[in-house]
């Protein structure tokens, strides 16, 4: 196997809980079969450390705890695909605006955060192989562009394109994959946003490579509405397999098939009818059902040039509309200081099935792509 190719279904369990289907050519089937029926090799699953309210309330967005992690590594493994654990640190969504210590954390110095990372990785780890789910490769946070478990571990900006705040994020993360090595030896994933930015990149790996912080693979999130064009990304990824040798994958991407929202009565999508463009970026194919295929086949086609790289995961693939459906609680806007936002799926149209639950045609792209490489 040359590659994976890789879907994040962290919302699965719940989203079946609410009765929704899915059919590929028409025909319905359980949605790891559909996927791994068109060149799915590997899914990733993210790990929350308490979505819950004070009420016990969950905070939606599949309610990732570690007793539902186990049950979606269960149903991965049984179906023989690879494992790709994403450990957030926190009790619910982390990327480079927001990296918010579990609620059980957040009174903690520097000293006992890096003792708690540790304990914990462990024990995570420990209760996946009980179960006989142990992960094939994990993240070490989501998205730590800027650091994690702010503000022990945060980077702040020297104001010449610098960061500080390293030594700090290093003992963490050192801390976290020592947790991690006590049960198991896999591939260790560091993952980033702002795919385009070279300068940082380069720096941030320097700074965790002089301070000795193991890790197999560099993981990049590529979405083009933020990150740029395809030549940036690339041009980043082939500076990072030269600089450091190590295996590359797209840990996020996707592309939105329409900017007609399914509802009015809710959030709206990230990317929506009002969505514009950066000035002086475009995008390169139009949001329709074609231009989604469209991007995800010149993706994967200029992908498979790129040294060291080793696989790509399309975001949520089946985050289709639901009657209980939401991105965040109001208990979960609460803990990420985000009350004023509205709730309901604002990701419903980057999906690869429509808001019916039927497959489009850009998830053929994947099989023909794991067809031409993986067979």
């Amino acid at each position: 196997m040359k590659y994976l190719v890789g879907m994040d279904v962290s919302t699965l369990i719940d989203l079946e809980a609410e009765g929704i289907k899915y059919r590929d050519g028409r025909k319905e089937g359980e949605l790891l079969s559909i996927l791994k029926a068109n060149g799915t090799n590997s899914v990733r699953v993210r790990l929350w450390h308490n979505p819950y309210g004070e009420s016990g309330q969950t905070y939606g967005a599949g309610t990732c705890d570690l007793p539902r992690v186990i049950a979606l590594g269960k149903r991965i493994k049984a179906a023989g695909l690879h494992f790709l654990l994403d450990i957030h640190y926190s009790d619910f969504w982390v990327d480079p605006m927001k990296q918010f210590p579990p609620k059980a954390w957040q009174n903690y110095n520097l000293d006992r955060l890096v003792a708690v990372v540790k304990t914990y990785s462990a024990e995570v780890l420990q209760a996946l192989k009980a179960e006989g789910c142990l992960p094939d490769m994990i993240q070490v946070g989501n998205e730590i562009t800027y650091g994690m478990l702010w503000n022990e571990g945060k980077l702040t900006p020297n104001g010449d394109g610098s960061y500080s705040g390293y030594e700090n994020l290093c003992r963490i993360l050192n801390s976290a994959i020592e947790g991690i090595k006590q049960v198991t030896d896999c591939p260790l994933m560091i993952h980033l946003e702002r795919s385009y930015d070279n300068p940082h990149y380069r720096e941030f790996f320097d700074e965790l490579t002089a301070r000795g912080v193991r890790f197999d693979a560099i993981g990049f999130s590529y979405y083009p509405y933020w990150h740029h064009g395809f030549d940036e990304l690339l041009a980043n990824m082939n500076d990072m397999a030269a600089r450091y040798g190590k295996d590359l994958y797209i840990a996020e991407t996707s592309y939105a098939f329409t900017q007609k929202h399914f509802s009015d009565k809710t959030k709206p999508l990230v990317i929506g009818e009002d969505f514009k463009m950066q000035e002086g970026y475009s995008l390169p194919y139009p949001l329709t059902i074609e231009g989604q295929r469209q991007f995800c086949q010149k993706l994967l086609e200029l992908l498979a040039t790129v040294k060291n790289f080793k696989g790509i995961y399309y975001w949520e693939p089946a985050w289709i509309p639901s009657p209980l459906g939401t991105w965040a609680s109001d208990e979960a806007r609460k803990y990420i200081h985000a009350e004023e936002a509205g709730g309901g799926n604002e990701w419903a149209n980057q999906c690869l099935f429509d808001y019916n639950g039927d497959s489009l045609p850009a998830l053929k792209e994947f099989k023909k792509f794991s067809d031409k490489y993986n067979k």
